[in-house]
C-alpha cells in the first residue's frame, strides 16, 4: 500500500501500483525525500498529521512522520502554526537524547509541505490505557509520577515548558513500561509571557492552566498543573474537559467528589498542591513534588543524561536528582505511631503506678522521668524523632495525670477491681490523645509546608 500525503483526503490508502490517489486525485509519492515510505495515517490534530512510516536507509526501520498541515484561517494563524512546528523540531533535536523522549531524525520541507520525522513509540497512550484497563490505583499513580517527574526536571531545567501534558501525550513504551512524553508542538522557551493574538488558546482545555489559557503565562509550575489534571483523570476516570466546560477551574477544589476509590491523605494534599489555580501557591518544582511524594518510591541513583544538540555544539549536563537526604525536620508519623502510643500509654500508666506507691509526688515524678528518658531514648529512632516522642508522651501523661489528681484517690491499685478498671481507661485515653496529638501535629506540619 501506498498512502496519500494531501492532508485533506480522508481515505489516503492506495495500492503499490497507482500513481495518483483513488480518493483525492493527488500525485502520490512513493518515498518521501527518497528515503522515507509512509505505510498509514497514525492521527492529527489542528496543526500538523502524523504517519507511520518506513526509514529505507535504515533497513525500513519504523519511524514517524508528523507533516504540517495547519487547519486554520488567516496568515497570522499559517505563520504561527509554521513557527510552533519549528520549534518543535527544535526542541527534539535539543532534548531527544533523553530516554524517555523521541529522538529528532530529519526536518525538511518538500512539496511546500514541512516535515519532521522523529522515533517512534510502540505502545498505548494513557488515554488508552485508561479505556482498556479502567481507573488508575494509587500505586500505578505512584509509579507514573515517579517515573514521568523526572523527565519534567530535566526539561524545566533546560528552561522548556512543554504547555500541552495529558493522557494522549504520554505513551507507556511496550519494551520497559516507561512513560514517554511526546508532542512538544506547543512547548517554549522559559521566557515569562508568550504574546498571542486575543482569542488564541494554547494548551488543552482542561489540563492547561488559568495563567496559561487567559495571559499566554508560561512557569514550570503551568507544567504541574497539566500533571495533577492528568493524574485525576488517570484516577477518576473523568476528563477534566468535560468538568471545566461546566464549572470552570472551580472543579479543582472538589476534585476529591469524583472519586471511585480511596486514596492516601499524602496523595490528595499532593494533587491538591498540583491543581491549585494560583500558580503561586503550586509546587514551584518538579523535584519539590517529588521529594513530597513517598521516599520509597524514589529514584536510589542518580542518571546524568549528556545531551550534544547540533543547534548548539556545547555539551549539556542535565543531572536528575537522587533521594535527597531527609533532614531532622522531616519525620514519618506512620513509622512513629505506634512508639507514640505504646510511649504514651505506657507512660501515663507508669506516672499513675508511681503516684499510687510512692510518696511523694517530687519523688514519683523524679522516678517517673528517669523511667521515662531512659525508655524514650533507648528506641530506635533518631534523636529528633526521640525528641518528638518525649514531648506527645509528656503532654499525654500530664493531661492523665490531672484527670487521675481529681479523682482524689491515693492509690488506685488499692481500690480493688474499680480502681483496675479506672486504671484501664485512663491508659486508653492516654493512647488515644496521643494519636490525636500526632494527628494534628501532621495536619499543622503539611499547612506549614504548604502556605509558609
Amino acid at each position: 500500500m501506498i498512502c496519500c500525503l494531501n492532508p485533506e483526503c480522508s481515505d489516503p490508502l492506495n495500492s503499490q501500483e497507482t500513481n495518483f490517489c483513488g480518493n483525492c486525485g493527488a500525485e502520490l509519492i512513493s518515498l518521501l525525500r527518497g528515503r522515507y515510505r509512509i505505510i498509514k495515517p497514525l492521527g492529527g490534530g489542528g496543526f500538523a498529521r502524523t504517519y507511520l512510516a518506513e526509514d529505507a536507509d535504515k533497513l525500513d526501520e519504523k519511524c514517524a512522520v508528523k507533516q504540517l498541515a495547519p487547519q486554520v484561517q488567516g496568515s497570522w494563524s499559517r505563520q504561527k502554526a509554521i513557527e510552533l512546528f519549528h520549534q518543535e523540531a527544535k526542541r527534539l533535536q535539543h532534548l531527544g537524547e533523553h530516554p524517555q523522549i523521541p529522538t529528532l531524525y530529519a526536518y525538511f520541507k518538500e512539496d511546500n509541505y514541512l516535515y519532521l520525522v522523529q522515533q517512534i513509540i510502540e505502545g498505548n497512550d494513557l488515554l488508552q490505557e485508561l479505556r482498556q484497563e479502567g481507573v488508575f490505583d494509587e500505586a500505578k499513580i505512584q509509579e507514573f509520577l515517579q517515573d514521568l517527574l523526572p523527565v519534567l526536571v530535566v526539561i524545566h531545567q533546560q528552561q522548556v515548558i512543554h504547555r500541552d501534558i495529558k493522557p494522549e501525550n504520554i505513551v507507556r513504551r511496550e519494551s520497559d513500561g516507561k512513560f514517554v512524553l511526546l508532542d512538544f508542538g506547543v512547548s517554549k522557551q522559559k521566557t515569562g509571557t508568550v504574546h498571542v493574538k486575543p482569542g488564541t488558546s494554547i494548551g488543552s482545555f482542561g489540563y492547561a492552566p488559568y495563567e496559561q489559557m487567559y495571559s499566554g503565562e508560561a512557569y514550570p509550575a503551568s507544567d504541574l498543573y497539566s500533571l495533577g489534571a492528568t493524574t485525576f483523570h488517570l484516577l477518576t476516570g473523568v476528563s477534566p474537559w468535560e468538568i471545566w466546560m461546566k464549572q470552570g477551574y472551580s472543579w479543582t477544589s472538589i476534585w476529591r467528589e469524583y472519586l471511585t476509590q480511596p486514596i492516601s491523605e499524602e496523595l490528595g494534599l499532593i494533587i491538591d498542591q498540583l491543581l491549585q489555580e494560583n500558580y503561586k501557591l503550586r509546587y514551584q518544582t518538579a523535584e519539590a513534588v517529588l521529594q513530597d511524594l513517598s521516599y520509597e518510591f524514589l529514584p536510589q541513583s542518580t542518571s546524568l543524561h549528556t545531551i550534544l544538540s547540533p543547534l548548539q555544539p556545547e555539551t549539556l549536563t542535565q543531572q536528575i536528582p537522587q533521594e535527597a537526604p531527609q533532614s531532622p525536620a522531616q519525620y514519618s508519623t506512620e513509622k512513629l505511631l505506634p512508639w507514640a502510643i505504646m510511649a504514651g500509654s505506657g507512660s501515663s500508666f507508669l506516672a499513675i503506678a508511681l503516684l499510687s506507691s510512692v510518696g511523694t509526688i517530687w519523688m514519683s515524678s523524679g522516678l517517673w522521668l528517669l523511667i521515662f528518658v531512659g525508655f524514650i531514648f533507648a528506641q530506635p529512632c533518631s534523636i529528633f524523632e526521640k525528641t518528638y516522642l518525649f514531648f506527645v508522651a509528656g503532654i499525654t501523661t500530664l493531661f492523665i495525670v490531672l484527670i487521675y489528681r481529681n479523682f482524689y484517690v491515693v492509690n488506685l491499685l488499692k481500690v480493688g477491681i474499680d480502681g483496675f478498671l479506672v486504671l484501664i481507661l485512663l491508659v486508653i485515653l492516654a493512647a488515644l490523645l496521643t494519636f490525636t496529638l500526632l494527628t494534628l501535629s501532621k495536619i499543622l506540619n503539611r499547612f506549614i509546608s504548604k502556605y509558609f
